[in-house]
C-alpha cells in the first residue's frame, strides 16, 4: 500500500511538472523572435506564469525526484539499465525546466528581453522525452541502451 501511494503521488507530480513545462514551452515559444515590444497583457501573463512555475511546477519537480528515487530504492531498480536511461531523460528535462524558469523570470522583469529562438522547439522535445521515459518505465526493457 505504501509503494502504491508513493507511485500515485509520483505520477501526480510528473503530470503537474510536465504540464507546467509545456505551458512554459508554449508561452516562451510564442514569444521567441517577437519583434514588437511586449504589451501589458503579455507582461502580466509572464508574471503569472513565473509565479505558477515558482509555486507549483518547481515543487512538483522536487517531488518527482524525491518520490522517484524512493521508488527506485524501494524496488531495488538502481542497477537496471532502463532506470539509468530514464534518469538521463529526467536530468535533461530538469535542466530544460531550469533554463525555461530562468528565461521566464528574466523576461518578466525586463520587457525588452526576448525569448531565445530554440524555445520554439522545447515543447516537442518535452513530449518526446516524456514519451521515451513512459515507454522505459512501462516496458522496463532489460538492455535499455
Amino acid at each position: 500500500m505504501i509503494y502504491l501511494s508513493i507511485k500515485a503521488f509520483h505520477i501526480v507530480a510528473v503530470v503537474t511538472w510536465i504540464g507546467g513545462m509545456l505551458t512554459l514551452s508554449l508561452v516562451l515559444g510564442s514569444l521567441a523572435h517577437a519583434t514588437l515590444p511586449r504589451e501589458a497583457n503579455e507582461h502580466r501573463l509572464l508574471v503569472a506564469i513565473h509565479r505558477w512555475d515558482r509555486k507549483v511546477t518547481t515543487p512538483a519537480l522536487g517531488l518527482v525526484w524525491l518520490l522517484g528515487i524512493t521508488l527506485a530504492v524501494m524496488s531495488g531498480w538502481y542497477s537496471a539499465p532502463w532506470l539509468w536511461a530514464k534518469l538521463a531523460g529526467v536530468v535533461l528535462l530538469s535542466a530544460l525546466h531550469g533554463n525555461q524558469s530562468a528565461t521566464i523570470r528574466r523576461m518578466s522583469g525586463d520587457s525588452a528581453l526576448q525569448a531565445p529562438g530554440y524555445m520554439r522547439l522545447t515543447a516537442g522535445f518535452t513530449v518526446a522525452a516524456i514519451t521515451a521515459i513512459i515507454l522505459l518505465v512501462t516496458l522496463k526493457p532489460p538492455g535499455a541502451l
